[in-house]
């Protein structure tokens, strides 16, 4: 029989014929068999690629959980079909994450695994020192079930060799092992993503040295550490980063020898405000409350937050670091929020709060103005909402018919008696004009009042027709009393 150091630097592969019992939850199982032999024995990407081309046989979108970009998927899968490490770059908070997730559904559900080993090491292969210490020298191994494996990795400027790759465990030295035993050695996330996806999160975050380390890693599927220790475990993974833009803050460029071994995929904000729009819903906090918020504020918030990345806008030009989607989720929940605690059924321009504070509080955090702008963070908001409430109000005013244009505002002028409380009014059922355009705004009754704030700001913004007197109160100008 072989010692330990004989087989330490060595591949391991055991057959049929050669290897040990294995015992799965008690019993003594055949590994090789038709039941069992797909969960072990295969490299991560021939899974990929299987599930993958599983997906395309269906005619199904393997990332159904993004919305849209349809070229960056189509990369993404051709990327994933050649056996390719990926690198998303872009700006934060535009989906890089959920993309490195959604390939996670790629792997298998479940592999088998050498029972208590540290990086769930595959029985007929082995990579790690105690399982293959294990599987070479002892006439049993226990083995278990691990399901899918996303190990997230975040970058960090003081990452050290042992939180990235592994080291030492001192306990385990007072505890009696000698220096050189296969338990002594703990291993770091990098190596805890065998048989599973390596993320590492911010990329360019990662001081030099490790990144280094890394392109080993990639190339030889070993590493060496600084001190010129190999540490011979041939792990198994699919490695997946991402990184924002070199002149983004905190973002170093990544060392160019790394970059050759990945292919890079850049993910950029919603192309369309649809898009963002589904994105802020599918994300929310508050998915349910029996509370919902319209169309028109949908867009007006979105919109809003768009506006803030269009660079060729005058607003927009201020700004130097653009929100991301997480904007528009933040804000669809603080609108949302602030309806269900006044108990209304659906949001009204009252939850956007005094001079938009609910809208501020998701934009604050996560947008900042060139160092040379003047005008202060909350007044840029200000504007944006502006603008984005008059383009809103542009697409509302569009829709009111001719035919019944003046009958609706007949029947405006007499609603309420005076100054109109949209949240108190009634809207009798002889006003046919007014019921109509509603019902073409919405088929839900509980936004009609919404609905009908809307269409009283839209006429005032377009038309001057009516007049805002107080928060939530309107005034036909024919009946304005001076």
């Amino acid at each position: 029989m072989q010692k330990a150091g004989d087989y330490l630097f060595e591949e391991v592969r055991v057959t049929e014929s050669s290897s040990p019992d294995f015992i799965l939850n008690g019993e003594k199982v055949d590994i090789w068999n038709t039941e069992l032999k797909n969960y072990h024995s295969r490299s991560i990407m021939d899974y990929v690629r299987e599930n993958l081309l599983k997906y395309e046989k269906k005619g199904k979108d393997p990332f159904f959980e993004i919305i849209g970009k349809e070229q960056e998927k189509e990369m993404l899968k051709n990327a994933l079909m050649s056996g390719s490490n990926i690198l998303f770059k872009g700006m934060k908070g535009y989906g890089k994450t959920t993309f490195s997730k959604s390939i996670s559904k790629l792997l298998p559900e479940k592999l088998l695994a050498v029972k208590g080993c540290k990086i769930h090491d595959d029985p007929a292969n082995p990579v790690c020192f105690s399982c293959k210490k294990l599987i070479m020298e002892e006439n049993e191994v226990e083995l278990t079930w691990v399901g899918r494996k996303w190990v997230r990795i975040l970058g960090d400027p003081m990452m050290t060799t042992r939180q990235l790759i592994g080291g030492l465990s001192i306990q385990k030295i007072r505890e009696g092992f000698d220096i050189d035993s296969p338990e002594v050695f703990t291993p770091g996330r990098i190596l805890k993503a065998h048989r599973g996806i390596a993320y590492i999160d911010e990329l360019g975050a990662i001081p030099s040295a490790m990144q280094t380390l890394l392109h080993e890693l990639l190339e030889e599927k070993q590493i060496t550490t600084p001190e010129g220790d190999i540490i011979p475990m041939k792990i198994d993974t699919l490695f997946i980063a991402s990184t924002n833009p070199a002149n983004y803050r905190g973002t170093s460029d990544i060392k160019e020898p790394l970059m050759d071994r990945m292919e890079e995929i850049f993910i950029g904000p919603p192309d369309m405000l649809e898009e963002e729009i589904q994105i802020g819903l599918k994300n929310m906090t508050l998915q349910n409350g029996g509370c919902s918020i319209p169309e028109w504020h949908l867009r007006t918030i979105a919109r809003a937050v768009r506006l803030a990345r269009m660079k060729d806008g005058k607003i927009a030009s201020r700004i130097g670091v653009e929100p991301s989607c997480r904007a528009t989720i933040k804000i669809f929940d603080h609108v949302k929020a602030s309806a269900m605690r006044k108990g209304r059924k659906a949001v009204m321009l009252k939850d956007y709060g005094e001079r938009y504070i609910n809208i501020k509080l998701g934009l604050r955090s996560r947008m900042e103005l060139e160092f040379e702008e003047s005008d202060t963070k909350d007044e840029v908001i200000e504007g944006l909402m502006e603008e984005s409430l008059n383009r809103t109000s542009v697409e509302i005013y569009s829709k009111i018919p001719k035919e019944i244009f003046g009958g609706m505002m007949e029947e405006l002028s007499s609603l309420g008696n005076g100054a109109i409380d949209v949240e108190k009014v009634k809207i009798p059922s002889d006003f046919l004009n007014l019921i109509a355009f509603l019902e073409k705004l919405t088929s839900n009754r509980n936004e009609y009042l919404s609905a009908l704030e809307i269409t009283l700001e839209s006429l005032r913004r377009c038309t001057g027709l009516v007049v805002k007197v107080d928060s939530g109160k309107y005034e036909y100008a024919g009946e304005r009393r001076v």
